[in-house]
């Protein structure tokens, strides 16, 4: 089995990318792969609604949030609750995250950070790299948190599979 990366960005998707993200997370399962998220909002929720969708067990996912449980949800309630990210929207995450770490709590990777900076989630985006073996962007206007993640994958030489650009007007 193969665990493959799927990053993108976080804040600002529209049915397209959703469409996009859900429809390559069954194709990745449904071939006997596994599915590697940062556990954001966006496209990493897509990814790994999908995988819990196809197995229940959360089997096929491996999340990795920068920060213990608690306080990486706090962090989103309190500093990226902001247009166009939603309270329903973390809501959601909070409890697929919540669901994933009851059925397999091997499947959620808790770094040890309690406040969370940038660098934080940058070390996510190495760790994220470290244990996948192929990467599937999903890009909304040059997001470079997804860029720091496909720099650090191509200069890994992990294989850059699927990298989906779109432009959303604001």
């Amino acid at each position: 089995m193969k665990w493959i990366l799927f990053t993108g960005t976080w804040k600002l998707t529209n049915h397209e990318v959703e469409n996009d993200v859900r429809e390559a997370a069954r194709e990745v399962l449904s071939r006997g792969d596994g599915i590697v998220t940062g556990g954001a909002t966006g496209v990493d929720y897509f990814a790994m609604d999908e995988a819990m969708k196809m197995f229940p067990d959360a089997s096929r996912l491996k999340v990795i949030i920068p920060a213990m449980f608690k306080s990486y949800v706090y962090d989103y309630h309190t500093n990226w609750l902001m247009p166009p990210v939603t309270t329903e929207s973390i809501y959601n995450l909070e409890k697929i995250l919540q669901q994933i770490k009851d059925t397999n709590p091997e499947s959620l990777v808790e770094m040890p950070n309690d406040i969370i900076t940038q660098d934080h989630y940058n070390d996510r985006h190495d760790e994220e790299v470290k244990i996948s073996d192929e990467v599937y962007a999903f890009q909304v206007n040059n997001s470079t948190g997804t860029q720091d993640t496909i720099d650090k994958a191509a200069k890994s030489g992990l294989p850059i599979i699927l990298h989906k650009k779109y432009t959303i007007v604001i």
